[in-house]
């Protein structure tokens, strides 16, 4: 009975640590950063050249909406470049991609001559692209048309190395389950990293829109090489351990609130459940193998990195323990209360979405539901599951070998 009472006091503390940190001291700091970045729209003397590297598998036909937002982007033509990847793709996947590069020649197609996952994929493409910038972008989403300038300016402005966009739902009213999501996204990009961006220490850079300095790609090139967790190799979390190397490095990786994209989010349980498994198995992995590294990172962001982590695996415990006792009513209503108000803060600013990707603030209280079931299910789950080599983003396993296969730009810069 003692031990469980300490559990549940180094919950509260962890609690009460994430809290402060995330939406007292982080609200704080992103106020006086914004301050510090009030002209951020200032122009860089001479664009850079950029590639867009698009790691793609198993899209289908999605993928030529991507394509028609990348022709749209406001951002000097000849100093722009994209590059699709195909992770040999299982269904027509690279026939589109085929149908791409012969409606937009300036756009390039290559085929990897194996499955490889997401992290080698784009880093074989940044050893063959030599744009000064390389803006990763994950092949189910839509950038808005000035996200390229508005990150290069980001990074001028800012001197970062790596400066990620602002992730929002597309198909924001599909289900009940995506109405949920849509709020969730919001709250997350709006709260949850704005103390790591204060001190330009963001541990997790989202591969749905994020841009880096190819230097900084090439510095933490053999990290990226092979990565392994009890002897398999990881295909999961590739965004988050790319961006913890390089923090560890030294760089600076920050998030740019004014640089957004639209993605959609799983609109039924089962697909949802896998994502939040391969997210737990990430976070969880990310901070084992991150533990010999831990004093590289600003002592702020330490403690709140330790904190998140640990709040993981004690958080389902906590709630098993109540759950024994009979007294999660309490715990319920607690998450009730929190996710009101954010509910609330997200109908207050909602307006500023497109149309297509708001919804009503009040199906968020369902996560008042979700995300206690989620931990305590999906938390133990992750732990006895971390040897999976599964990219999981998609379904289907990808043949042995194929050749490689690349269709050469005929315009584009780098």
């Amino acid at each position: 009975m003692l031990g469980l009472v300490y559990i549940e006091w180094l919950f509260a503390l962890l609690v009460l640590v994430v809290f402060t940190n995330r939406y007292i001291f982080g609200s704080a700091l992103r106020v006086a950063d914004g301050r510090t970045l009030a002209n951020y729209d200032i122009d860089p003397p001479v664009w850079p050249t950029v590639a867009i590297i698009v790691p793609v598998y198993n899209e289908g036909e999605t993928i030529l909406k991507t394509a028609d937002a990348f022709n749209a982007l406001d951002y000097p033509r000849e100093k722009l470049k994209v590059v699709f990847v195909d992770d040999v793709s299982t269904d027509g996947t690279y026939d589109y991609l085929l149908q791409i590069a012969e409606k937009y020649p300036w756009m390039v197609v290559r085929r990897n001559a194996k499955n490889v996952g997401k992290r080698l994929g784009i880093k074989d493409a940044v050893l063959v692209t030599y744009s000064d910038l390389i803006m990763s972008v994950d092949s189910d989403v839509i950038v808005d048309t000035n996200v390229v300038r508005v990150l290069v300016r980001h990074m001028y402005t800012t001197g970062a190395d790596g400066v990620g966009g602002c992730v929002f739902v597309v198909n924001a009213n599909e289900t009940w389950l995506t109405r949920m999501q849509t709020v969730k996204y919001w709250v997350g990009y709006h709260f949850l990293k704005n103390l790591e961006n204060a001190f330009s220490h963001v541990m997790c850079l989202s591969g749905c829109l994020t841009l880096y300095k190819r230097s900084a790609l090439l510095a933490v090139d053999h990290d990226v090489e092979r990565r392994t967790f009890l002897g398999d190799d990881v295909k999961y979390g590739e965004d988050r351990f790319l961006t913890r190397k390089l923090v560890e490095r030294g760089y600076k990786t920050r998030l740019c609130f004014h640089a957004r994209c639209f993605t959609k989010a799983p609109p039924k349980m089962a697909g949802y459940i896998s994502q939040q498994l391969r997210w737990r198995r990430s976070n969880i992995v990310d901070f084992l193998t991150a533990m010999p590294f831990l004093t590289r990172f600003h002592p702020m962001v330490l403690v709140h990195y330790c904190s998140m982590q640990l709040l993981l695996l004690f958080y389902p415990v906590t709630l098993v323990v109540h759950i024994v006792r009979l007294g999660f009513v309490i715990p319920m209503i607690l998450h009730a209360v929190i996710v009101s108000v954010f509910a609330v803060a997200y109908e207050f600013n909602k307006h500023k979405l497109p149309p297509e990707g708001r919804t009503n603030g009040i199906w968020f209280l369902a996560m008042a539901f979700v995300f206690p079931c989620m931990y305590v299910c999906l938390t133990p789950l992750a732990i006895v599951t971390l040897g999976t080599t599964s990219w999981e983003t998609r379904g289907g396993a990808a043949p042995k070998k194929k050749p490689v296969v690349a269709i050469p730009a005929k315009a584009g810069g780098g």
